[in-house]
């Protein structure tokens, strides 16, 4: 297999991850841990690109139009749909701390019924 051809494998392959990461994030049934095994399937191929360009081999412009813009495009819509989910996910963390600290702090009090109408905070 001569240089030309795996350097075109590899970035049709680079381009098929892209658009199956893209098609994942986008998708709102989708979790994040799903994204992982794509994006690293990605970091695999841009590794093995990168020890070929360390030998000094170079694309061609029909290769950058055909494998690297459609890439770069991709990722530019990926990016800000990730850093959303991420930010939503954080906040769904924080939420959830929140709730579990209130829990701890008041224990059965703050879950169960009072005949009062309220509870007495008996930890201060």
């Amino acid at each position: 297999m001569t240089i030309s051809a795996s350097l075109d494998s590899l970035l049709n392959k680079l381009l098929i991850y892209t658009q199956s990461l893209e098609q994942s994030v986008a998708d709102e049934e989708s979790e994040p841990e799903d994204w992982i095994e794509l994006l690293d399937k990605r970091q695999e191929v841009m590794d093995s690109l990168s020890s070929i360009f360390s030998q000094g081999i170079q694309l061609t412009e029909d290769q950058k139009k055909s494998y690297l813009q459609p890439v770069n495009d991709m990722d530019l819509k990926i990016h800000p749909i990730m850093d959303r989910k991420k930010k939503l996910l954080e906040s769904e963390m924080m939420n959830m701390n929140k709730s579990k600290a209130v829990n701890q702090q008041y224990g059965e009090f703050g879950q169960s019924y009072s005949p009062y109408g309220a509870f007495f905070d008996k930890k201060k």
